[in-house]
């Protein structure tokens, strides 16, 4: 596998494998903030670095893993043989020839590790990139990357990984070139070999010789290189693997704390042992100290003669376990600061949850105080429908909406002349995408839906009372229909519920108090647009199911039949149709692609389309109504996630205008009536 780091970094840093199945919490505070806050990435799994080369950029590996990208963020991780070998090759290729490559431990269970007398890299160059081998030092290490990547199975005919003959050439390197790696591994566990090299095997428990307890470590391994002639272990070795693990002292895991009171204890004994080796030296015996009181091999100092060199060995040593008690006690130091945080946290914590009860109580407070406003608000809306009756006539009404927060249940008036917008009663549910018609002096509201779901449902507001009612319901639930008054009924035509799309044409006669089936179109129409001109229905445009519409049609109740007109000369949707003299408007809407700003004008003596003046802003789904010889175009979306707040005007002799409207604010999917 290769290795990367960060999203925001994007480079590729060498080859690692992983070194234990994926487990919950290997280090419970890993990738935290000085380790004192739980690990928010409990999912983890253990690596050693193959090999580590210099950092490759993205714009050098991006060719070899072109096929990889989907997006320009983002990109598949599994790599093939073809594309792990020419990495590989890219790597080699890249490195300077004095290059060092950093190789960790294989993943195989009996680790080698070299003599230290024979490492001559900086103990403390430690590779960033294994949780495996903290102490491993760097060594020279020329594997042979090329035969790795062009065989792809060994001679017994196993399919193997390109990465198993990494780690035969790093044992080749360090036992020879006719060493068996089976062999290797049947002889690694605990074993020293003739070279002073202790093989030991990953996760052994160790006895401890001062209370006979066995500990196992919470590292992934331990690895301790063997001194041939009195078994002693360099201090700094030690030293380096408490730096290299600052978190271990943390109290909050209490195995860590355990392993480092034995290391004091440990610690304390070496001493001792020293002291009574160099009495023994003072005394002018030539004696060995017996092997009863080397407590651990692997952390004493070993015996010694009575020469200047043994005390010279002595001092150093006596040296080195300052240093390890002075490592141990900054542990111990920041574990106590640690918990001093743990201790804050859990009393923040508990003001935390007394302030979440002190909302609570204020919640309920705010909803007594909701409860009483609207008791208020009630008593003046009863008042404010004395007020309507005062409302300059005609007044253009908007019904519904969004407004790029929330789906409207408002009824407004609006006043172009002064800019001005009275909030009116609102209806008992939000509605958008509806329709609406004046029939005898009152808005009749129906279809539509909430964002969620269809109304088949009707509402009818009265001026007078400034209240809604409750209407009889159409026969299906749909929303994008059109509606218009005529000859005193409400036709409520085409539409679609988001799996259907009708031709169907209901109607509402107030006599029979319910709706009726009419005559269908001749076409399926979602999204389309009617008026009545003349006692007779105009419709236009709109959505088939398959594409956006260019076709026209009209219907006259004396006839009892549809009739096909003459085609517009774009597809439209979402747009309006609206009268201006004698003839028809249709303005803006979605082509299929785009909303637009043109305008077509229909002349129904000619029984033909012209084009008219463009608006200035495209724009759909905007309210139009005509009022005072002029065509007004509320709101609407000029794209798919831009919201209009402005109104334009047409006049036929001044052309199209933009009011400087401020008070109707963001508003689409809203029915406009003047009234």
């Amino acid at each position: 596998m290769l290795q990367k780091t960060a999203i925001r970094d994007r480079k590729l840093h060498g080859i690692f494998e992983a070194a234990s199945p994926g487990e919950m919490y290997i280090d419970s505070y890993a990738w935290s903030n000085d380790g004192c806050l739980r690990s928010a990435f409990p999912a983890q799994v253990r690596i050693c670095t193959k090999t580590r080369y210099p950092p490759l950029l993205e714009s050098q590996f991006k060719t070899l893993l072109g096929d990889n990208y989907y997006n320009h963020h983002h990109f598949y991780f599994e790599l093939d043989h073809a594309q792990t070998r020419a990495l590989i090759s890219l790597f080699k290729s890249l490195a300077p020839s004095n290059f060092i490559q950093v190789p960790a431990v294989s993943s195989k269970r009996n680790l080698a590790v070299p003599d230290p007398k024979k490492i001559t890299a900086n103990s403390k160059e430690i590779n960033p990139f294994s949780v495996l081998s903290n102490t491993a030092a760097p060594v020279n290490w020329a594997d042979d990357v090329e035969n790795a990547s062009n065989s792809d199975e060994k001679k017994s005919g196993g399919s193997v990984s390109d990465y198993d003959n990494l780690d035969d050439n790093f044992l080749q390197n360090q036992f020879g070139p006719h060493s068996n790696p089976d062999e290797v591994s049947q002889t690694s566990s605990g074993k020293i070999d003739g070279q002073g090299l202790e093989l030991i095997e990953c996760n052994h428990p160790l006895v401890n010789t001062v209370n006979g307890k066995r500990i196992i470590t919470d590292e992934s391994m331990l690895l301790n290189s063997h001194n041939e002639h009195n078994g002693a272990v360099e201090v700094d070795e030690v030293e380096i693997e408490v730096h290299n693990n600052p978190g271990g002292g943390v109290g909050l895991q209490p195995e860590r704390q355990t392993v480092l009171e034995k290391l004091k204890g440990l610690s304390f004994l070496r001493q001792q042992d020293a002291i009574t080796s160099k009495d023994c030296t003072h005394s002018g015996s030539d004696q060995r100290v017996p092997d009863e009181t080397q407590i651990n091999p692997n952390l004493s100092c070993g015996p010694f003669d009575a020469t200047m060199e043994d005390k010279t060995s002595f001092d150093e040593c006596s040296h080195g376990n300052a240093e390890v008690l002075q490592i141990i006690t900054d542990l111990q130091k920041r574990t106590e600061a640690l918990e001093k945080k743990l201790i804050g946290s859990d009393k923040e914590i508990l003001s935390l949850r007394e302030i979440f009860k002190d909302s609570g109580r204020k919640v309920q407070q705010l909803e007594y105080i909701v409860d009483e406003l609207q008791f208020k608000l009630d008593s003046s809306l009863a008042h404010l429908g004395n007020m309507c009756n005062t409302l300059a006539t005609p007044s253009i009404f908007l019904i519904g909406g969004y407004n790029g927060v929330t789906w409207l249940s408002s009824l407004d008036s609006f006043s172009p002349e002064k800019d001005a917008v009275l909030g009116l009663t609102p209806m008992s549910s939000p509605r958008s995408y509806a329709s609406a018609a004046v029939l005898d002096g009152h808005i009749f509201a129906f279809g539509g839906g909430d964002g969620m779901s269809w109304y088949n449902t009707v509402e009818c507001y009265s001026s007078r009372n400034n209240e809604w009612t409750e209407c009889p319901s159409m026969n299906q639930k749909k929303g994008s229909l059109a509606g218009i008054c005529l000859n005193e009924k409400i036709y409520a035509i085409g539409g679609g519920d988001g799996n259907e799309f009708y031709s169907e044409v209901e109607i509402f006669d107030p006599y029979l108090g319910k709706w009726i089936c009419s005559p269908s179109m001749l076409t399926s129409r979602f999204a389309l647009a009617a008026s009545g001109l003349n006692g007779v229905i105009y419709t236009s445009g709109g959505y088939d199911g398959n594409m956006y519409l260019k076709s026209a049609e009209r219907y006259d109740p004396r006839e009892g039949f549809w009739v096909r007109l003459p085609s517009m000369s774009t597809r439209r949707g979402s747009h309006t149709l609206t009268v201006l003299g004698d003839t028809l408007y249709a303005m803006g809407g979605y082509d299929g692609d785009k909303m637009v700003s043109s305008v077509e004008i229909y002349d129904p003596s000619l029984n033909a389309w012209r084009i008219g003046d463009p608006m200035n802003t495209p724009r759909g789904y905007a309210a139009a109504v005509y009022l005072d010889d002029s065509l007004f175009l509320i709101g609407g979306m000029q794209s798919s996630v831009q919201m209009l707040d402005t109104v334009e005007v047409y006049n036929a002799s001044s052309g199209w205008s933009v009011l400087g409207s401020s008070s109707i604010g963001m508003r689409s999917f809203a029915s406009a009536v003047v009234l």
